[in-house]
């Protein structure tokens, strides 16, 4: 009894001692928005940001904005799609003649 006891005892300081202790810390000011120096203009194939909402009524539950990439002087970010698959409206960098997707 007490050698099985031994034995279940180094097996679990083996699985303990095994473990990964080294995690990445994640700084999330860092991560919020980069410096005004580096923003840069979205391409048209880049969303500006996202509005998730629910599959059910389509209410927005989010807005997400894109920290990484802005839209340009005369474009706005409009809604342009409804990604089905993600229940998230897509918003791209376009004129702001163009009107929204869901207008």
């Amino acid at each position: 009894m007490k050698r099985g006891l031994l034995v279940f005892l180094a097996v679990c300081a083996f699985a303990v001692a095994m473990v990964p202790r080294n995690r990445r810390a994640v700084n999330t000011e860092e991560e919020e928005a980069p410096p005004k120096d580096t923003v840069r203009t979205c391409a048209p194939q880049t969303p500006c940001a996202w509005s998730i909402y629910d599959p059910r009524n389509k209410l927005i539950q989010i807005n997400i904005t894109n920290t990484y990439c802005i839209c340009g002087e005369g474009t706005a970010c409009l809604v342009i799609e409804d990604d089905t698959a993600t229940k998230a409206f897509v918003h791209k960098c376009r004129d702001r003649s163009e009107g929204d997707f869901l207008s």
